[in-house]
Formats: structure tokens, sequence, C-alpha cells
């Protein structure tokens, strides 16, 4: 029993649940309050931030929390995913989250490996992809943490007004959450990947 509650209890999956009820409930006045108060806590002290405790608290397991004022690897990973979501929404035709499986051709396929790169290459559909190459570039090559953030937002910001790409948010929490435990080049290298990779068959009308 135990190693299975240790299964649930992981980044990806704890950020996917909280996600997953939040886009339940986003076209209600509380889920658009909660939104709304998750882009406010951008760039702030989570102390500041007050209306974000029950967010993200109400979920976390104990294990995953920081000592003192310092937030955990886990804290920040999931905190920051859930911010994107909030900005993947706002003013914007709903994206959603990718669901753990799609339907291509009849046949179910999992699709858990799917990263922002993959959901930022919907951008290279529009005429100046040499623009979006380069904000890309920017965001992967990001020398520390805090830069690779602050370019995942500006990124996010221009996909919402552009496509309806989904995002997987229990993945980009994952991938945050690597980054910080050393494993940056690794998560840089297969966003490159999702993101350069050639279109597959029927993927432009999937993603316009």
């Amino acid at each position: 029993m135990e190693e299975k509650a240790e299964r649930k209890n992981t980044v990806y999956s704890v950020t996917n649940r909280i996600a997953s009820r939040l886009i339940q409930m986003e076209e209600t006045s509380s889920g658009k309050a909660t939104l709304a108060e998750l882009r406010k806590s951008i760039g702030k002290p989570l102390s500041e931030t007050i209306g974000v405790w029950s967010t993200l608290y109400d979920q976390l397991p104990e294990e995953f929390l920081g000592q003192g004022e310092q937030l955990s690897k886990e804290e920040k990973s999931i905190l920051y995913a859930l911010q994107i979501l909030a900005l993947s929404e706002q003013g914007s035709k709903k994206s959603g989250m990718m669901a753990e499986e799609e339907e291509i051709d009849g046949e179910k396929v999992k699709n858990r490996w799917k990263n922002m790169g993959h959901t930022f290459r919907s951008l290279r559909m529009g005429e100046n992809t040499t623009a979006v190459d380069r904000r890309f570039n920017a965001l992967i090559t990001a020398s520390t943490f805090e830069e690779f953030i602050y370019h995942l937002r500006q990124m996010t910001k221009l996909m919402k007004a552009k496509t309806t790409a989904p995002i997987h948010y229990g993945k980009l929490a994952e991938d945050l959450y690597w980054f910080q435990r050393g494993e940056e080049e690794r998560v840089r290298l297969a966003w490159a990947k999702a993101y350069y990779q050639r279109n597959k068959k029927g993927e432009e009308n999937n993603e316009q």
C-alpha cells in the first residue's frame, strides 16, 4: 500500500490533479477568481500571494513541502506549471489540458511524453517562423532556471493568442522539476527535438 501511495504523490500526478480541477471549474466565478489569483502571484514571493495557498497546498503532499521560507523544487515546479495554466487560459481560445491518451486513426496513443516543445511547435504554422524560433531558442538556451521560467511565460503569452494547442501540465511540472535537479540539458534537448521535429501527417489540421 505504501508503494502505491508513493506512486500517486509525484510532481506529475499532483499537478495533473490540480490542473484538471482548475480546468473543470474555470467557467465558474470561483474558478475565474482562482486563475486570476494565480496570474497575480507571478513574480511575487509566495508569502505575499495568500490567494493561491489553498489551491496549491490543499493537494500538496507533506513530503513536497519546503523548509522555512524556501520553496522546495516540488513546490516551485507545481506552482509555476499552474501559473502557466492561468496564463494560457486568460482571454484566449481554451486550450485545455492534454489528455493522457488521444485517438489517432482509431487507435489510442499515449501522449505523456509530449512536452512544451511539442506544444510550442504549433506556433511554427504561421508566416513569421524566424521570429518564433528566436523566442524559442532564447527559452531553450536560458542559463538559469529563473530565466527559463521568464521565457516560458513569454512564449505562453504568445501562444495563447495564436493557437489552441493543448498543454500537458503534469509533464510541464515534471520537466521543471528535473531542470532544477541538474537535468536541464536533458529537458532542453527533449523540448528542442519536439519543437523542431517535422510535422507528422494530419498534425497541421489538428493544431491550427
